[in-house]
């Protein structure tokens, strides 16, 4: 057997610090080809933590084991799914165990598996930028009907309504929707910027006052 078809080297020093280290190396001095998925795990599990390497994979194995991962995860990384965080921790800890041979293989498990959690990812958060983005902020809304507005005009109370909707108000009372203090006219001025601004909006999102 020639020395590039083995699988165990001797001759290599390892860099890092010790709770990165692979611990059969620290056991019996030999790398393998697995033995940088041990800091590869240990990093998964501070990502989602952001607690120190030392005892990471005691207390999430705990944390999974009680169901409580959740009060583990750092918050300061934003809200994790929680079943993609639990996807993530066990690939984190499969890629920490102590024996190299119980570790998964990086080109046909590791890689594969970290793709699908990014596509995942990936997905949720295009959807709920999606979400927001189709929630109309509040000065689209007529005060009167609570519907967005298509004609908006400004009235002399100084709000901004649905012409068609404060028209009809008007037409039978001489105070405001909004104050009910008295109108000094009923002089309707259209509101463009407003009205452009929604317009662009609903084309953008594809928003009709139906999906409300």
């Amino acid at each position: 057997m020639t020395t590039t078809m083995l699988t165990q080297y001797n001759d290599t020093v390892p860099a890092g610090t010790f709770c990165y280290i692979d611990p059969e190396y620290q056991r019996t001095g030999s790398l393998g080809p697995k033995s940088d998925l041990y800091a590869l795990g240990i990093v998964i599990l501070q990502l989602l933590t952001g607690k120190p390497p030392m005892a990471i994979t005691e207390a999430v194995e705990t944390a999974i084991e009680y169901k409580s991962l959740e009060q583990i995860l750092d918050k300061n990384a934003g809200d994790w799914p929680l079943d993609m965080a639990l996807e993530l921790a066990t690939l984190g800890l499969k890629c920490a165990e102590f024996r190299r041979r119980d570790r998964p293989d990086l080109e046909n498990d590791v890689l594969p598996e970290l793709e699908r959690l990014k596509t995942l990812a990936d997905a949720q958060s295009r959807q709920h930028r999606e979400e927001i983005d189709v929630i109309p902020p509040n000065h689209f809304f007529c005060p009167i009907l609570q519907e967005v507005m298509e004609d908006p005009h400004v009235a002399n109370d100084g709000f901004t309504y649905e012409y068609s909707n404060i028209k009809t108000w008007l037409e039978n009372n001489n105070t405001s929707p909004m104050t009910n203090l008295p109108m000094n006219h009923k002089l309707l001025i259209p509101n463009h910027p407003l009205r452009s601004a929604i317009l662009e909006w609903k084309i953008k999102t594809g928003f009709s006052n139906s999906d409300l």
